[in-house]
C-alpha cells in the first residue's frame, strides 16, 4: 500500500524528531514528500502499470485457436455485491463486469465455446452464481453454455479447482485483468495448464504523449501504484514458491 509507507516514513521521521535527532527526522521528512510526489504523478505509475500489462496483448485475432476440442473461456472472479435491489450486472464490481463482457466477446467470435464463470449451481451460492449468470444470460449468453467453477478464493484455487474440473486437455481462454494477467498465466501453468490469454480492464489505454495537465497529482495514480505493487510482490512470491519446491 503505498499510501501505508508514505505514512510510515513520516511517523518515523516524527519519532526522530521527538527523539530530538532532527538530522534523522528531516532526511525522513524529505523521502516522505519524495516518495508521495512518486506516487501520486503518472510516471512512476504508469511505469510499472504498462511493464505488467503489455506482457500479453489483448486476444484481437482468434482465427489461430484449435477450435477443435471444447474452448472453455474462464472469467476469474474479481468481486460482487449481494444487493437485490440492484439489477445483476450492476451487483458485479466493475472488474468483474469488464471481465465479463470481454468473455462474452470472445465467446460470440467462438460460436462452440462455453464460458466458466465464478460461483456455484444455482441454489447453492445464489450470490455469486446467480449475478455472473443473470448477466451473461441478459448480454446473449445461452445457459447450456455457462459453467460453474466453484467459489475459490484466490487465483491459485481457481486454477487448481479449473483443472480438477476439466482436466487439461481442452483449449482454455483465460480472462482477467492485464495487470494480474502475468500471475495469473504463472499460477495456471503451475497448474498443468496452457491458457491462451486474454487480458481486459487496462488501466494505462492511451499510447499517445501526456499534456502537462496529466502530469499533475491524482488519487487515480496512487490506486494504479497499488495495482502494481499488489502484483509484483505477487509475482515474485509465486515464483519464489515454485522455486523453493523445486518446481
Amino acid at each position: 500500500m503505498p499510501l501505508t509507507i508514505f505514512w510510515l516514513i513520516l511517523l518515523a521521521g516524527l519519532f526522530f524528531f521527538i527523539l530530538k535527532r532532527k538530522r534523522t527526522s528531516l532526511v525522513c521528512g524529505f523521502f516522505s514528500i519524495v516518495w508521495l510526489g512518486m506516487i501520486t504523478s503518472p510516471f512512476l505509475p504508469d511505469l510499472l502499470v504498462r511493464s505488467l500489462e503489455s506482457r500479453y496483448p489483448s486476444l484481437l485475432d482468434i482465427s489461430k485457436l484449435n477450435t477443435n476440442d471444447s474452448v472453455y473461456i474462464l472469467v476469474l472472479g474479481a468481486g460482487s455485491a449481494d444487493n437485490k435491489s440492484l439489477p445483476p450486472n450492476d451487483r458485479l464490481s466493475p472488474n468483474s463486469l469488464l471481465r465479463l463482457s470481454e468473455a462474452i466477446r470472445l465467446h460470440r467470435l467462438l460460436k462452440s465455446s462455453h464460458l466458466v464463470l465464478r460461483g456455484s449451481v444455482e441454489g447453492e451460492n445464489e450470490t455469486d452464481s446467480d449475478q455472473f449468470m443473470q448477466t451473461a444470460i441478459a448480454l446473449g449468453v445461452e445457459e447450456n453454455k455457462i459453467h460453474f467453477l466453484g467459489t475459490p478464493e484466490n487465483t491459485r484455487l481457481e486454477a487448481f479447482e479449473f483443472t480438477r474440473k476439466f482436466g487439461t486437455n481442452n483449449t482454455l481462454i483465460l480472462v482477467t485483468d492485464a495487470i494480474h494477467m502475468p500471475r495469473a498465466m504463472l499460477l495456471f501453468q503451475k497448474a498443468g495448464q496452457k491458457p491462451i490469454p486474454a487480458p481486459t480492464n487496462h488501466l494505462v489505454k492511451s499510447k499517445q504523449k501526456q499534456d502537462i495537465s496529466d502530469w499533475g497529482p491524482s488519487a487515480l495514480n496512487i490506486e494504479k501504484m497499488e495495482y502494481a505493487m499488489h502484483e509484483i510482490f505477487g509475482l515474485a512470491w509465486v515464483k519464489t514458491g515454485v522455486r523453493s519446491r523445486g518446481e
